[in-house]
């Protein structure tokens, strides 16, 4: 006779352990006539008596029933709590998708709150509902609530079962082995997250675990340090790892801007593979974008030479792609076109993700040469529209040199409201056509059907959670997205990035035909009455700050960056006191910088004092309120003091010249929407 499988004879069991275990919701509920999903949706009283409602259905109700109705049993028993009911009733449900996702995240809620043992949680975590990821979660949660309560052991026991865990999360794990005493999880901690162990106080410092590290030791958690973006703390470890800490010390000094010691660390690399090509190309590459004139050329020549070599070597096609890259930058800053081309038409380096920059530099200052020849099909090799609509415009421009006008009408007349339009317009010297916007959209996307049982449960935020969690999984159309920021009311700075993955000609700035509400919640204006006070006391067009504004803050009044600038213009509070100081006149009695009018006003003057430095351009005004007024100067200087496409494409900043291409599309877009009389670019 066959020997039963582990899973078949513990079925009989389980099924005991749910009967005592559901005996309390079952009682009284026999005698009862045979129940409906619709009334137990209309029961009213505790969440344990609704809960019994659904149990009702969820076991004695219509086939079709017990499956919703266990589920939403299973959400009730989570709130009262009675974690145990709430794995039988997912059990009975076998929920998946965003239902799954909600189920786990309510489960874990009801067995932090019941303070349950260690074995309860690693039984609700044998789910098979669970997914792996939900099921590593599950017990990671586990075993932090346990740690919290001082059940170390309990902790541990958890954590043990979520040790497949990888990723940005791993490290929550260590820490919980860690404080059980797991000396191997303490040294993998400071190997590879020195930064957060110094964030447990009761963990032992990092001074002490590192010790004894050997040189390989430190050459991994000098590459630790790099993962959390402190490269001098990085580089400090990889001086301890000595020549086999060469790679990981070069990146980091590079990640510092420091090409020479880059250079040397460069040295210290194997010489027979690419990689210390790679890095030393990286470090001629910073010193050449720092660098002018006959000593910018060598430096362009060196990257060139490096990357070269390093292709030649180059043992994966990642490596070829970095190699090629950087070889076709150095070609485009010398002018060698042609070359340059040649590597950019290769796939491995199209993949690299500083393709577009390149190739667009490339576009640019082949086009900015009198005479130049222009490959076939270059203009279509940019992974962004954007990318793709500057290509298009040096095209049109070279033809409309010749008399050919048509491909600059073709973009002026676009439906975009982007720079690559606008341009087009001004070498016509005509006025683009006024966005318009249709007044309804498509009809909005639905939530999926099994949301409707908790939509009339009341539980909004339950739908939501659930929604979202099919929406990442691609489980439902994009455009629910969009339906999704609708119901959910986020804020603008969780709104945009949902919209945009809803509705992609958000960002490409093609607002042509989109419905008017659509735009208006990628483009809100929440301090209208601040901003157009702000706007008026510094002579600023209102439309170009709220463009600042939405590109700076997303209308976040608590907003702080890394560098300190605060609120929704971001001014750095140094420079503000000195604005204010300038302008008592404006600013008296005022003194928080994160009051809306207060900040907008500030950020107001300051985009009016860079206009008026550089002879009335907003564009390059624009451009030193995100990089300062030396850095632009240069440029500016370059570009013959005119703020056209000559100008914007020669900043040789990526942030900044981003930075100006949104700005002036966004305040275009607040210009269509709330002040259609306003003037078009350029503003003046």
């Amino acid at each position: 006779m066959a020997t039963p499988t582990r899973s078949a004879c513990s079925r009989p069991i389980l099924s005991i352990l749910a009967a005592v275990a559901l005996a309390p919701w079952l009682a009284g509920c026999r005698a009862a006539p045979p129940p409906t999903l619709a009334e137990a949706l209309q029961a009213q009283g505790s969440a344990a008596a609704r809960a019994r409602a659904f149990l009702r259905v969820a076991v004695q109700g219509p086939a079709a029933e017990r499956r919703r109705a266990a589920f939403l049993w299973g959400l009730l028993a989570c709130e009262v709590p009675s974690p145990t009911a709430a794995s039988s009733a997912f059990r009975l449900a076998r929920p998946s998708g965003g239902r799954a996702v909600l189920a786990a995240r309510r489960l874990v809620g009801a067995l932090e709150r019941a303070r349950v043992p260690a074995r309860q949680w690693q039984l609700a975590a044998q789910a098979a509902w669970l997914s792996p990821s939900e099921r590593t979660a599950l017990l990671l949660a586990g075993a932090e609530e346990l740690g919290r309560r001082g059940d170390v052991e309990g902790a541990a026991a958890c954590a043990r079962g979520a040790l497949g865990m990888v990723g940005a999360d791993r490290w929550r794990l260590l820490v919980v082995l860690a404080r059980a005493g797991d000396a191997a999880a303490l040294r993998e901690l400071a190997l590879d997250y020195p930064a957060l162990l110094g964030a447990h106080p009761d963990l032992p410092p990092l001074e002490q675990v590192s010790r004894s590290f050997t040189p390989v030791e430190w050459s991994r958690q000098a590459a630790g340090w790099l993962a959390a973006g402190d490269a001098a703390r990085a580089l400090l470890a990889a001086r301890r790892g000595g020549r086999g800490a060469g790679a990981v010390a070069a990146r980091a000094a590079l990640r510092l801007r420091w090409a020479q010691e880059a250079l040397r660390w460069a040295g210290e690399v194997d010489g027979r593979g690419a990689e210390r090509f790679l890095l030393e190309a990286e470090a001629y590459r910073q010193l050449a974008w720092s660098g002018t004139g006959a000593e910018r050329r060598r430096w362009f020549e060196a990257v060139a030479g490096a990357a070269r070599r390093a292709a030649v070597v180059a043992g994966s096609d990642a490596e070829r792609g970095l190699a090629g890259l950087l070889a076709a930058e150095g070609l485009s800053e010398l002018g060698r076109f042609a070359e340059a081309v040649g590597y950019l038409a290769r796939p491995e380096v199209r993949d690299q993700p500083r393709f577009e920059w390149v190739w667009r530099r490339c576009v640019f200052l082949q086009a900015s040469q009198a005479g130049g020849t222009w490959p076939e099909g270059l203009e279509g090799w940019g992974r962004t529209t954007r990318g793709r609509r500057l290509a298009a415009y040096w095209r049109a421009a070279q033809r409309g040199g010749r008399g050919d006008e048509a491909a600059l009408k073709e973009l002026a007349f676009s439906g975009y409201a982007d720079l690559p339009a606008l341009w087009a317009a001004a070498r016509l010297g005509v006025v683009t056509a006024p966005l318009e916007f249709v007044p309804h959209g498509p009809a909005p996307v639905p939530p999926p059907l099994w949301t409707r049982d908790l939509a009339a449960l009341g539980r909004l935020g339950d739908v939501l959670l659930g929604w979202r969690a099919d929406l990442e999984a691609g489980l439902a159309t994009p455009g629910g997205w969009v339906s999704f920021v609708a119901a959910a009311g986020l804020p603008p700075l969780e709104a945009i990035p949902l919209l945009v993955r809803g509705e992609p000609r958000l960002v490409s700035a093609r607002w042509q035909g989109l419905p008017r509400s659509l735009v208006e919640r990628y483009l809100p204006l929440p301090f209208r009455a601040e901003l157009e006070r702000a706007a008026a006391r510094a002579l600023v067009p209102p439309w170009l700050l709220a463009g600042l504004v939405r590109q700076e803050s997303a209308w976040s009044p608590r907003a702080v960056s890394a560098a300190g600038a605060v609120g929704l213009a971001q001014v750095l509070p140094a420079t503000a006191r000195e604005v204010m100081q300038q302008r008592r006149d404006l600013f008296a009695g005022a003194s928080e910088l994160t009051q809306p009018e207060v900040n907008l006003t500030v950020g107001a003057l300051l985009l009016a004092r860079w206009r008026q430095s550089f002879s009335g351009s907003w564009v390059a005004a624009l451009a030193a309120y995100n990089a300062g007024e030396r850095r632009v100067r240069v440029v500016w200087e370059q570009a013959h003091r005119r703020d056209g496409p000559e100008f914007v494409e020669a900043l040789e900043i990526p942030e900044t010249w981003d930075y100006v291409h949104r700005v002036v599309a966004l305040a275009e877009g607040y210009r269509a929407l709330y002040w259609p009389a306003g003037k078009g670019y350029p503003w003046t």
